[in-house]
């Protein structure tokens, strides 16, 4: 048997097993096979155009990315119950100081002035990890009993807004960074008491 007529078998074999698949998917509704997204067709597309080290790099902040990305909103989240939980409906208005309101919402108006999509309909969206200090800071009776020391939230948050930088701006963390991030992760948990 040639060596064209052996690739030829393969292949037909692997159409005959791919439809035996597909009949015993839609028989039993279980799923065997991980289905392309439409972001994975681009990704197979464009992807692989980019340079091998961006790759590779891109690869290695993926964890860094959603670690901060969860731990930004919890955080973000945390003060927003706080201060609704204290103030009531007028959160914003009441637990949050006149310059850092002024600031957010110029933040909103830069972007929908860009043509942009608002990043989120509040406003405690637009604000810095300096902000977000300050606010806690600012209003402690609104956060009595959430810490086990305020000095110690004020400065973890100005350290995640350090760490915050080269994570939104598409560049690799330094080891020393990435171990950082690690632990304000388990000091943000430890703040809080848990």
């Amino acid at each position: 048997m040639s060596q064209i007529e052996n690739v030829k078998r393969f292949a037909a074999n692997n159409l005959l097993i791919e439809a035996a698949i597909e009949v015993v998917e839609a028989e039993t509704g279980y799923e065997f096979r991980d289905r392309k997204t439409k972001t994975d067709i681009i990704d197979e597309t464009y992807y692989p155009q980019f340079d091998e080290e961006f790759r590779n790099e891109a690869a290695n902040m993926a964890a860094n990315f959603r670690i901060f990305y969860c731990l930004e909103n919890s955080i973000r989240q945390m003060i927003q119950e706080s201060l609704e939980e204290y103030f009531g409906e007028g959160w914003w208005e009441e637990g949050v100081s006149e310059n850092i309101r002024i600031e957010a919402e110029k933040l909103r108006e830069r972007e929908l002035d860009m043509g942009a999509i608002p990043r989120s309909d509040n406003l405690l969206d637009c604000t810095t990890f300096g902000q977000l200090s300050n606010i806690i800071e600012q209003k402690k009776e609104a956060f009595e009993g959430r810490f086990t020391s305020f000095r110690a939230v004020n400065k973890l948050l100005w350290q995640l807004g350090m760490l915050r930088g080269p994570i939104a701006h598409c560049k690799p963390l330094a080891e020393d960074e990435v171990l950082r991030l690690h632990l304000s992760l388990r000091d943000w948990f430890r703040v809080l008491g848990e």
